[in-house]
């Protein structure tokens, strides 16, 4: 099967990450994988791994479409591929205006992905509607399926049942897969890097580590975290937290703030700063806990999933990764606020924390790893693609 993405960049950033990975694995498992996008870092890499990318700035607004599109439009008919995965709003809407505009015989089937929720404003409603306008449309989670069917429902009905699927459905929850071939749960940590750690911080000796991947920036649950840690040392003297993550540009007076706060809360033996860190697999292996405290709906749940993937259990108070704890560790929600009387969100958190650490629960992660949520995804496609033939059957039969 020859899959195309079409993606603003690949210049970093989760979505980008995300585009790469996805095509690494397709071509592991034997498709013909492409990229269009912009450009940017990650280029590098995905060709490296079998994979071609094809340079249009896909990523500039609907009114520099003429170019694009005719661009767009000779590419998709050299390439002919048979599924256009298109990853966000502007590039739903670039695929979907091209598409229109190939001979049906010649039209690859259309995929839509919503990742994120696409800001709202003035002359965007057609452009973010596109993301509905697949003959598939794939969101990241099922809070966000459901807010593509509040807003585009008509949309959604009228695209799915012109590509021969089931209008009923909606859209399909595609999470994102781990690739457990880089975290690996199995293989063990080098003893090395731990006598190194331990070496630069000799604080973290036979402590139980709590880990917090965050950028150092308000919004990201940081203030909670410290919160939390001066409930949990009252009881639990061995615990230690460690906050993972650079402080996000223009917020150094906060990342100040931050450290003196945990100084006079009496923290300084409890808590390390450690920036950002290219080891996470070993830092999610050697801990006991892993915490995403942003309460952001829209949050990706990535850190949840990277954590359960190394078997490392996990708590998130709100986004994606409170599905994904739904699945794979129920232990990590937090209970309803009308079961925990007026409990503040430290208590609860710290009840919850407790638990875990006492009783040790095993992490189910199956069905979340890359390889599986892509031969997932591509079922779906071939799906997608026999349907396609069907009808052409039918038609013929007919004529």
């Amino acid at each position: 099967m020859r899959i195309v993405q079409l993606v603003p960049s690949m210049d970093g950033g989760e979505l980008a990450q995300e585009t790469l990975e996805f095509a690494q694995e397709l071509a592991r498992q034997g498709h013909e994988s492409a990229v269009i996008s912009a450009g940017g870092t990650l280029v590098s890499r995905l060709t490296l791994h079998n994979c071609q990318h094809h340079q249009l700035p896909v990523d500039q607004k609907p009114f520099f479409r003429a170019r694009i599109h005719g661009r767009l439009r000779r590419l998709l008919e050299n390439l002919r591929p048979d599924i256009l995965l298109a990853r966000d709003a502007l590039c739903s809407w670039h695929a979907w205006c091209v598409w229109q505009s190939l001979p049906e015989a010649m039209r690859p089937r259309l995929v839509t992905a919503l990742h994120t929720l696409p800001p709202s404003g003035l002359f965007r409603g057609r452009v973010n509607g596109a993301l509905a306008r697949g003959e598939l449309v794939m969101a990241s989670s099922g809070s966000l399926a459901r807010e593509l069917q509040l807003r585009y429902g008509a949309i959604l009905n009228q695209a799915t049942a012109g590509g021969n699927g089931d209008a009923s459905s909606g859209p399909q929850v595609r999470y994102r897969g781990v690739n457990t071939r880089e975290l690996d749960r199995w293989a063990p940590v080098s003893g090395h890097w731990h006598q190194k750690l331990l070496n630069q911080f000799p604080q973290l000796e036979g402590r139980n580590w709590l880990l917090l991947p965050a950028p150092i920036a308000p919004g990201k649950g940081l203030e909670c975290f410290l919160e939390l840690l001066a409930v949990l040392k009252q009881t639990l003297p061995d615990i230690f937290g460690l906050i993972v993550g650079e402080v996000v540009p223009g917020q150094e007076k906060f990342a100040r703030r931050l450290e003196h706060r945990a100084e006079t809360m009496g923290l300084a033996e409890y808590v390390l700063f450690l920036g950002a860190r290219r080891d996470m697999r070993e830092l999610y292996a050697s801990a006991r806990l892993t915490l995403d405290l942003s309460g952001d709906p829209a949050g990706t749940g990535r850190v949840i999933t990277e954590s359960l993937a190394m078997g490392c259990p996990a708590v998130a108070l709100a986004g994606t990764g409170t599905e994904i704890l739904q699945q794979c560790f129920p232990q990590g929600l937090l209970p309803d606020l009308s079961s925990s009387g007026n409990a503040t969100l430290a208590a609860r958190l710290a009840d919850t924390c407790e638990s875990i650490l006492n009783h040790s629960p095993n992490v189910n992660f199956t069905g979340f790893s890359l390889a599986e949520t892509t031969t997932q995804t591509v079922g779906w496609f071939r799906q997608l693609c026999e349907g396609r033939a069907a009808t052409g059957s039918r038609v013929a039969e007919t004529a």
